[in-house]
This record gives structure tokens, sequence and C-alpha cells, in this order.
């Protein structure tokens, strides 16, 4: 009988999922007792049609609307703090976020702080967040953060030069409506990256030491669909059914690090996204090959279970073999996916180092949920080797 350790899964309560699904926006609103709604949206997404098709219809259900689309692509406490201020001064009392990642953490955020009224660098001490905020209903545009369906909310803390979580079950919308027709607009840059980091999601979720047999099951399923669909969405933006399955891995993979976490990519990817501005979805990229040799050998079953997902084949292979293809595999994704994948190429030199490692090294969050401890030399070995 398989040992089944205890564990504690949450989500969000409510998804939509399908073709069209944004249409049912004003239905959600209904249940939620929104009449004055207050959107954050990325600034694309605000001059885009079917944009313009849902506020349509919303303004005919008598709706309020308010809008809020100053999100910077790597965005700060202090944008938050901004878009909580326009909320205030709206009086609204629902808020929809759709976008990336980035629109949507800021909406889980100012959805607690406009009832608080603090600041949001205050919420990194999880303990200030004691209630919920207001209804919130959350729209991804792209298929890769899964933070439509996750309790946690990254921002860029200027003053220590690194990337911050926001991590409280208040975080989790009411409801997660996932349109596989918005994503198709996608340019092929965004797909690539942000896909990357569903796949990241997923790997780092299986193998992270607080993985359950729940979290498994989906981050196996994310990671064999998301691995298998890229390369057809990036080639094809109009498929529909790649960009289904993708916006689909996606969020099944959200759920499953929502609730294992990720680990060492992540956190080495934090310091150089906000120093260096570089993309998320990138610097996960950047780091991942260096990270997953690094990690290989402390959790062999796992990348076993994530390389024969993907068709992998195992007979007479060693476990390290296996683990190796799966290696070779990723690493050939990311060539296939245009990825500029050396620091050098975004700045980065080699005096930056010790000062980058010693930055990944404070985020504990995530580094005592790798396979294999990491020190301050293997941090600056890793950097190193992703120059």
């Amino acid at each position: 009988m398989l040992f089944m350790r205890d564990f504690i899964f949450q989500s969000t309560p409510r998804v939509l999922f399908g073709v069209k699904s944004t249409d049912l926006l004003a239905d959600e609103i209904e249940k939620l007792g929104g009449k004055s709604i207050f959107f954050v949206c990325d600034p694309a997404i605000k001059k885009s049609n079917r944009f313009t098709e849902i506020l349509k219809s919303l303004n005919v259900n008598g709706l309020k609307i308010d809008l809020y689309s100053d999100i910077k692509s790597d965005p700060d406490f202090e944008n938050a703090d901004d878009a909580r201020n326009h909320l205030i001064n709206a009086k609204s009392d629902l808020v929809v976020g759709i976008g990336g990642g980035s629109a949507m953490d800021i909406a889980k955020v100012i959805a607690i702080t406009v009832k608080t009224g603090k600041d949001a660098k205050s919420l990194t001490q999880n303990s200030v967040i004691s209630s919920k905020g207001l209804p919130l209903i959350l729209i991804p545009t792209t298929a890769g953060t899964g933070s439509e369906v996750t309790h946690i909310s990254i921002f860029s803390d200027n003053e220590d030069k690194l990337k911050t979580g926001i991590v409280n079950p208040f975080l989790y919308a009411d409801v997660a409506i996932l349109d596989p027709e918005i994503t198709v607009s996608l340019p092929k840059s965004v797909t690539a990256f942000s896909g990357m980091d569903a796949i990241i999601h997923a790997l780092e979720a299986l193998t992270s030491k607080t993985a359950t047999p729940l979290t498994d099951l989906l981050a196996t399923e994310a990671f064999k669909i998301l691995v298998t669909n890229i390369t057809d969405a990036f080639l094809d933006g109009n498929n529909l059914e790649a960009r289904s399955d993708m916006l689909y891995g996606s969020m099944l993979a959200g759920k499953a690090f929502a609730n294992s976490s990720v680990a060492a990519v992540h956190a080495f990817a934090y310091p150089i996204g906000a120093e260096f501005h570089i993309p998320h979805g990138v610097a996960n990229s950047i780091m991942l090959i260096p990270v997953l040799k690094f990690n290989v050998d402390s959790d062999l079953k796992k990348y076993c279970l994530a390389a024969k997902a993907i068709g992998i084949e195992s007979v007479g292979k060693t476990e390290s073999e296996i683990a190796g293809e799966l290696i070779t595999k990723l690493d050939n994704l990311i060539t296939i996916l245009e990825i500029d994948r050396h620091l050098k190429q975004y700045g980065v030199v080699e005096s930056d180092i010790p000062r980058l490692a010693s930055s990944v090294m404070k985020i504990t969050r995530l580094l005592s949920n790798n396979p294999r401890t990491v020190s301050l030399s293997d941090a600056e070995m890793l950097y190193r080797e992703a120059l």
C-alpha cells in the first residue's frame, strides 16, 4: 500500500474553461454581487478587439467600469500601490485581472490592500492578511504563469533588487476564466517564454521536497501536455487546439506548484529578473539546464517520471541515462523556441556573479524546496554556467 503522508491542498474554488468562456464574465460578476467593476489589464490587452467586446457586454448589463492598465512588465510594489490608489478612487466593489502574471498579481494584491489600507510590501508578512479582499475574477491571456489559480503574487523590491513573493490563501481568486481564444494573438516570443515558465512550474512542482501524491499527478500531467504542445503553439499561433492545451496545462501546473512550490530554477531567476529586467520566463529558461544538471542525481525517480510522461523510452536504460535524455530534450526545446539562454546577452558580466549569488541565497522560501541543497559556491558556479 502506498504510504500517504499528511498534506493540505487548496485551489481556486471555481474555474471556467473553454473557447468564448469570457462571454460568461457578466454572469460570474452577477453571482458575486458586483455592480462597479475595476479591471486591471495589460496595456496590449486594453487595445485588443476581444477586450473591447468584453467591456461592451458588461456595459449592456449596466455595470460601472473603471480600468487600470499602467502595468509594468516587471511590476514592483509601487506599481501595485498605484493601482490600489486608483481602485480606492473608483470605489469599485469587484476586481477583474486580465492579462499575464503581472496584471493578475496586481489584481490579487489590490483586492486585499484596498480593504486593509496597507501598502503591498507590508503583505510580505503573511500575518498581515487576516481576511478576504474584494471579490476577484482572474482571466489569463498567456499560457504560462498559472497565476489565475495560485495564492502567490510576485513583485520586484527596488530596495533589495530582489523579487519577493506574497503568499497567502486569501489571494486565491473567486473565479478563474480560461478562454484559449484570447491567447491566439500572443507573439511567438511570449508563447515561448511563458510556455517554458509553465513547463518549469510543472517540473519543479514534481521534484519539490514538499510535493504530494496529488501535486505529482497534476504536475506530471501538466508537464506532458505542455511539452507536447508548446512547439505547435509556437510555430502556428492560430492553432487553437495547441493553444487550448497550453492554457489547460499551465493551469494544472499552477494548481500543482501552488501546493508544492517551485524551487531553485525560480530562485535563481529572481535576482537576474529584478536587476537586469529579464522577462521571468526567459530568466527561468536561462537557469533551467544548469540547475537540472546540478539537481538530477538527487531525485532520479522524479526526473525519470517526467521523462516517461513525454515519451522518453526507458527500456534497457539506467535512471541516469533516462534523466540525461530529459535534460537533452529540454535543452533542445529551448533552442527550438529561439530563447537566448546566456546571461551575457542581457548585460550580466563576471563581476556581477558574486552579488547575484549572495542575493539568491536569501530566497530560502524556494531553495528549501530544492531536491539538492545549494551553497553559496554552488550558486556562483550555476550563474557562471549560465553566463
